[in-house]
């Protein structure tokens, strides 16, 4: 008897949860919304793109300017570069503001990287996760070095990315190891 109750009142229960027309608030006319209107999309083709490799040869040692406005060298692939100049643009920075997931974008590949405070070979433990290129998968580890961030490698002394804060949710750098650009942000 007990289980008729209890299947009953399941039932009702249920019955109740149905899309039988009727709104939480009483009314029973079910109302149609009009599409939204659509306009033609308007299209123009891109300039092509210049290989890095011709625009570097043509433009050989010259300097370039950067995201932060400060000057680099243009770099062959494979020419390890030095450390980056500080720009004047650079935000004083504390460990606390690289805490948390970042999105890492270096050309066309944007992956997550995640930082946090727990003491790693060379300076605080970093990962990444659904990064393409071999570089970008290597960084382990990073620290802080005045207003600027380096990324490591899992050894803790190679440096994979040098970045410089230009908003609280923005850092902007370059790779070590051939000069590209790189990203940090939320």
């Amino acid at each position: 008897m007990i289980r008729y109750c209890v299947l009953g009142c399941l039932g009702l229960v249920m019955a109740g949860c149905s899309t039988g027309g009727f709104d939480r608030f009483g009314g029973s006319q079910n109302t149609r919304l009009n599409p939204a209107p659509t306009a033609p999309v308007e299209s123009q083709s891109l300039s092509p793109l210049i290989p890095n490799e011709q625009y570097a040869n043509t433009q050989q040692g010259q300097p370039i300017n950067n995201a932060l406005g400060a000057e680099a060298e243009i770099t062959q692939p494979g020419q390890i570069s030095g450390d980056m100049a500080t720009p004047a643009t650079a935000r004083q920075l504390k460990r606390t503001d690289l805490l948390g997931a970042w999105t890492l974008a270096s050309g066309a590949e944007q992956c997550k990287l995640n930082v946090n405070l727990t003491n790693w070979t060379g300076g605080y433990r970093a990962s990444t996760r659904g990064c393409a290129s071999p570089d970008l998968q290597r960084i382990n580890a990073w620290k802080l070095e005045g207003r600027k961030v380096v990324l490591l490698a899992e050894d803790g002394a190679t440096p994979i990315a040098q970045l410089f804060s230009s908003s609280p949710a923005r850092f902007d750098g370059l790779a070590s190891q051939d000069g590209r650009a790189v990203s940090l942000f939320r």
